[in-house]
């Protein structure tokens, strides 16, 4: 079963599958920050809904960039 759009595990996925995915081995940090912000971009320009479900989907993607960014800037 594949997580809601917008959850925390659905930005989660989406992360952890591009990274794998490119196996990138520099600047992963920097990929990640891309990354962040085309979803961003993406949910504020494109994704059509009622402000208040976009506002809980931009602070779903900034927990998982603040928690998964630190993981990457160790590597």
């Amino acid at each position: 079963m594949s997580p809601l759009f917008g959850s925390v595990e659905y930005f989660e996925e989406k992360i952890e599958n591009y990274i794998s995915s490119k196996k990138l081995k520099k600047n992963k940090d920097q990929h990640l920050s891309k990354i962040v912000s085309q979803l961003e971009n993406e949910i504020r320009y494109d994704f059509t809904c009622h402000h208040r479900i976009k506002k809980e989907c931009l602070e779903n993607l900034y927990k998982v960039s603040n928690k998964v960014l630190p993981k990457y800037i160790k590597q």
